[in-house]
């Protein structure tokens, strides 16, 4: 895997080969990756019966206990990979984050499960900033979204994973010996890492964290395109942010029995989120190919088109066939940004910013999206199920969602300051 792919890793672009046997076994990290964060919204319930958690300290743990301290780690490991090499940073946070998903499944009690959220968190802040700059940095620019699409096919397929893991392993299995199953495959995988060569970035001059960071401002402050798809990509996440409390939406709102709310959930995911992740990428390379269709326009358009349904998800009752298209399209709205979003922001910024970039980029979405408003939607919640009110946890989430549609703003913005997206002196992606 190692030796064709570094030989050829930062070629001319006309000369290049997709890397797609690596682009697989990063994929394969990423699943590996999205199963152990969401292991405890897929079994929620269970964990807040067996370790007697409130609503209020679930959303702790599923949310600002792991997000607060994921963004933050994310911002180190991109600047650490832009200095001192991206497989030495990923492969550390495999080990930190599998080692602590298995020791979260022996917590007796909030206190100790508070206490692994948040390593898990620091490890798995790594695979990011580091397999999606690896990936576009070997990639040619006419397969770009396609490739990285692919890679953030993780999420579906990790999230479905581990909703239909809790739905039809979980009941035999438990969720205590899953957490620890999966820390250990997540073990094993790192001497699989040990084969990936990289090659650092050559700067005529090396820089202090303090002067990378200030380089990244600059940068930013004077690229409109480069803040409107930044921040797109921020507030597209609020939707994110109400996905650890899906089975206890379906089960508490909807009525669904919790078994069966996490097989569905899983599934939809699996399948619409993968159509989200790939197609989208694959589309947008095409449209941009064939039409010139910019992908921030591209992107706009489709999130368009599934916002009355997301809405109707939210209301009507469980299992009518608008609900189940409703909840389709909540998963295309939440994994069909991350190819076309992606890969114009990369193209705005030169190659020895762009892990830092992307560690900035999910400090933010992480402490303003995952993490402080899925605080918002547990309080919420719990708030509205101490009025004696109903649908405790439907309100909340549909004004997350609300949140989450003001990003369309942000990617006509994108598109607009990038007419025509190939103006002659852009930092061209690498």
């Amino acid at each position: 895997m190692s030796t064709s792919e570094t030989s050829t890793a930062y070629a001319p672009d006309a000369t290049r080969t997709t890397p797609w046997g690596l682009i697989l076994f990063f994929l394969a990290l990423h699943i590996v990756n999205q199963i152990d964060r969401q292991l405890v919204a897929a079994f929620a319930a269970d964990i807040m019966r067996d370790l007697d958690l409130s609503r209020s300290q679930f959303a702790l743990i599923a949310g600002l206990a792991f997000s607060g301290i994921y963004a933050f780690t994310s911002v180190a490991a991109g600047l650490l990979a832009d200095r001192v090499g991206r497989v030495r940073v990923l492969t550390s946070g495999v080990a930190v984050w599998s080692l602590f998903t298995a020791l979260a499944g022996l917590a007796q009690g909030f206190w100790t499960m508070l206490a692994a959220r948040p390593l898990v968190a620091a490890g798995e802040a790594t695979l990011v900033p580091t397999t999606s700059n690896i990936i576009l940095a070997r990639t040619p620019d006419r397969h770009k979204a396609a490739a990285i699409g692919l890679f953030f096919a993780g999420i579906p397929l990790g999230i479905g994973g581990s909703f239909l893991i809790a739905g039809l392993v979980g009941p035999t299995l438990g969720w205590q010996c899953t957490f620890l199953m999966m820390g250990l495959i997540g073990i094993a995988a790192t001497f699989a890492l040990s084969r990936v060569r990289d090659p650092m970035p050559r700067e005529s001059e090396p820089v202090s964290i303090t002067g990378q960071l200030g380089q990244w401002w600059d940068v930013f402050k004077a690229n409109r395109r480069l803040r409107c798809a930044s921040w797109a990509m921020v507030f597209l996440h609020a939707h994110v942010a109400g996905s650890p409390f899906v089975q206890l939406w379906l089960h508490d709102d909807k009525g669904m029995a919790k078994a069966d709310a996490s097989s569905l959930y899983g599934l939809m995911f699996v399948t619409f989120g993968l159509a989200g992740a790939v197609g989208s990428g694959v589309l947008s390379d095409w449209a941009q190919r064939r039409f010139a269709i910019d992908r921030a326009l591209s992107s706009l358009i489709v999130l368009a088109a599934l916002i009355p349904l997301i809405v109707a998800y939210r209301l009507l009752p469980a299992g009518t066939p608008l609900f189940l298209a409703g909840m389709a399209a909540s998963v295309l709205f939440m994994t069909m940004l991350y190819g076309p979003v992606f890969t114009v922001i990369e193209a705005e910024l030169p190659r020895h910013l762009k892990a830092t970039a992307t560690g900035i980029n999910i400090l933010a979405l992480n402490i303003l999206m995952i993490g402080g408003l899925a605080m918002a939607i547990g309080v919420g919640s719990d708030w509205l199920a101490g009025t004696g009110r109903a649908n405790t946890w439907t309100w909340p989430l549909l004004g997350a969602d609300l949140i989450a549609f003001t990003s369309l703003g942000f990617l006509w913005g994108a598109y607009r300051a990038g007419k025509p997206f190939n103006t002659p002196g852009r930092p061209q992606a690498d």
